[in-house]
């Protein structure tokens, strides 16, 4: 988590799990919400490098639908949700994330992504 800062809901995936399993998890973990394999309408990835931390494959889920009341399920890792418009980000976004969604709405599907984010990840 990185306190002050909006980030997408995330995860890793756990050993037995593919993507698609570890979206679904996910959802339900950390919004309370029921999604499916099939209202997923896009996929993107990004290689995102580091200065000093390992360098992760992130794997972006769109979905289209969902049931269920959206609901923070891990207060301890989050303090709001909040709804964004897609093409005016809010300012205090982790960086990498908005490179990667305006990536995307360009049409890259799979990018690089240097970041310097250790930064973000120090307590206020």
């Amino acid at each position: 988590m990185w306190p002050g800062f909006l980030a997408l809901p995330a995860g890793h995936i756990d050993e037995g799990e593919n993507a698609y399993d570890a979206v679904i998890r996910e959802a339900k973990e950390e919004l309370g919400i029921k999604i499916s394999i099939n209202n997923i309408i896009d996929t993107f990835v990004v290689n995102r490098r580091n200065k000093s931390l390992l360098p992760y494959f992130d794997v972006y889920f769109e979905i289209d639908n969902y049931t269920g009341e959206l609901k923070i399920n891990e207060p301890e890792k989050c303090s709001e949700l909040v709804w964004g418009d897609i093409n005016n980000l809010p300012e205090d976004m982790i960086d990498f994330e908005i490179e990667t969604i305006k990536n995307n709405q360009k049409g890259v599907k799979f990018s690089k992504i240097d970041t310097d984010n250790e930064k973000k990840l120090v307590l206020k």
